[in-house]
């Protein structure tokens, strides 16, 4: 039986990243989960497409790892974004 690709999304308070298949997923919870016992800190990932980012993580963060089969992952080539949310949906202008 042949074995479908996977990778993982990481979802962090409503913004999302795709992490690649060969992503070190044990090392990844265990740098999260530090990150929270030690009262916050930066983590840094590296999503699919080669994107560094830097997220804060605190005990208020809400943190879901997904797995994801290949057929289910985003098409760069068709334009599906890798990241996101991408958009404001609200008025945050302050008087």
């Amino acid at each position: 039986m042949d074995q479908l690709m996977q990778s993982y999304r990481l979802t962090i308070n409503g913004d999302w990243f795709y992490l690649s298949n060969e992503y070190n997923i044990a090392d990844l919870k265990a740098t999260l989960a530090a990150a929270v016992h030690s009262g916050g800190g930066f983590v840094d990932i590296v999503s699919s497409v080669q994107t560094h980012v830097s997220l804060l993580i605190t005990a208020c963060s809400v943190v879901k790892l997904e797995t994801i089969v290949e057929k289910d992952l985003p098409d760069v080539a068709e334009g599906v974004p890798t990241v996101g949310p991408t958009y404001v949906d609200g008025d945050y202008w302050l008087d």
